[in-house]
């Protein structure tokens, strides 16, 4: 399994005209370069580098152009959602693995987390012991991130409600306070709403942090559909208008906006039960 995708060094090599015996000039032979081709050797890093060189390709361009996009964070991580939507343990396994040996290869964390988070998912469907340390890398993973990305995001959204209230809460004031993509947007909405439901099953409610996400939600930009009915809903519910936010669920079912009204009928009812 290669990072790289070789087939397209080969199509930008022919592309620009240039014969493989041209190689030799930086020091990679003809045998040495075909069996990289054929993912039976790698080149050394500074081989590498003089390829992409001779190539014309900057930094920039190999990772546009070259680097498969299932063997990046993103790309697994994208494949990932898809998988749980559809509930496909055997592609969540496919992922798990391929994400422990991308980071066994290159030692990126953001390949362990992923890997970590998809032995949780497969768990959800084929509950297995190992899924617990898995877990608790990826928990352990949220200490170490200075500045959160949208990958990030969807990492932490599976877990929020198994980390500490308080530590959850500080890692959803630091997102909120950046600027998203609508499609992560979507998932901080949920992610939220998932933490309200949290915090009203807890005994010892921190009623600061409830009002604090609750004010939150209410307030964001409504800038979109799927933003102007969470907010909607969680308006509704603090001023206990109870048939104002079942009607929101109703519409979000009727839209077949199914994840919306699935968090959103849990938090109502939970909402309505414990206020």
């Amino acid at each position: 399994m290669s990072l790289i995708d070789r087939d397209r060094i080969n199509a930008i090599r022919q592309a620009n005209d240039i014969p493989v015996r041209e190689l030799a000039n930086i020091g990679i032979s003809r045998n040495r370069y075909y069996r990289y081709l054929n993912d039976e050797n790698d080149l050394p890093a500074e081989g590498f580098i003089s390829l992409m060189s001779h190539l014309l390709l900057t930094g920039n361009e190999v990772n546009t152009e070259l680097v498969n996009a299932l063997d990046t964070v993103e790309g697994l991580i994208n494949a990932l959602q898809e998988a749980d939507k559809s509930h496909d343990a055997s592609k969540i396994k496919d992922i798990s693995r391929r994400g422990y040996h991308l980071f066994r290869n290159t030692m990126a964390r953001g390949y362990l987390r992923v890997a970590s988070l998809a032995d949780v998912l497969h768990a959800q469907i084929i509950p297995n012991e190992h899924s617990q340390i898995a877990k608790k890398i990826l928990i352990d993973s949220f200490e170490a991130v200075a500045i959160w990305r949208e990958m990030d995001v969807a990492l932490l959204a599976p877990v929020i409600t198994d980390l500490p209230i308080q530590k959850a809460a500080d890692y959803l004031t630091v997102i909120w306070a950046k600027k998203w993509s609508h499609h992560t947007m979507e998932i901080v909405n949920t992610m939220s709403a998932q933490f309200l439901v949290m915090l009203l099953n807890e005994p010892s409610r921190p009623q600061e942090i409830f009002e604090e996400v609750a004010a939150w939600m209410i307030e964001q930009p409504r800038d979109a559909m799927g933003f102007a009915w969470w907010s909607n809903l969680v308006e509704q519910l603090v001023n206990q208008n109870w048939d104002a936010a079942h009607e929101a669920v109703m519409m979000a079912k009727q839209l077949q906006m199914q994840n919306m009204f699935e968090y959103g009928d849990t938090l109502a009812t939970v909402w309505q039960k414990k206020i």
